[in-house]
């Protein structure tokens, strides 16, 4: 299953929403880096009950929204 997030950096605080089928919007109160991609791994997993182990990120597509599959 493909997830699609959209990232919003520098936010005042950290917040998960619903944004249709398989898409989400995460704000996150850091400035974008390396690790983001963790970090919104082990979001998704907390978020779906999915282990971490299973998410996998699979690239951007063409709006810069971040592409996640779940096995």
């Amino acid at each position: 299953m493909k997830v699609i997030v959209k990232v919003k950096f520098n936010a005042t605080r950290e917040k998960f929403e619903v944004f249709g089928a398989n898409k989400y919007l995460v704000h996150l109160p850091f400035q974008e880096d390396t690790e983001a991609n963790i970090v919104l791994a082990r979001m998704l997993s907390r978020h779906l009950g999915v282990p971490p182990s299973k998410i996998k990120f699979a690239g951007f597509d063409p709006y810069k929204d971040r592409i996640f599959e779940i096995f």
